[in-house]
């Protein structure tokens, strides 16, 4: 199984978790089965357009936001590009809330 299956499957797993979604009630959502939104997940095969298109929609995301990923040395994303996929998925009063926060911890 290829690295890039490996962070394409955790990218889809971190936006469900996201948006607090099961395996199942996305797989519902999405019109896809349960075993097609697991093995998307573990890196174990590829996503279908017609498929990535479903998943996107149900997670109301772009679909360039799954390929939005950085290889590095570690393999993990850095905690500003979780912020970052969070706060993006969030309304724009959430998104300001989120701002503020982060603002208060300005030296």
């Amino acid at each position: 199984m290829s690295e890039f299956l490996k962070k394409f499957g955790k990218k889809v797993r971190g936006y469900r978790e996201l948006k607090q979604l099961s395996q199942e009630k996305l797989a519902e959502l999405a019109n896809v089965s349960t075993n097609t939104i697991s093995v998307i997940e573990l890196g174990k095969t590829f996503i279908t357009y017609n498929n990535l298109q479903a998943i996107c929609k149900a997670l109301e995301i772009n679909e360039v936001d799954l390929f939005d990923f950085k290889m590095n040395n570690n393999q993990q994303a850095s905690t500003v590009d979780l912020i970052y996929s969070a706060a993006k998925l969030r309304s724009p009063i959430q998104q300001l809330q989120i701002l503020e926060i982060i603002e208060t911890f300005k030296p």
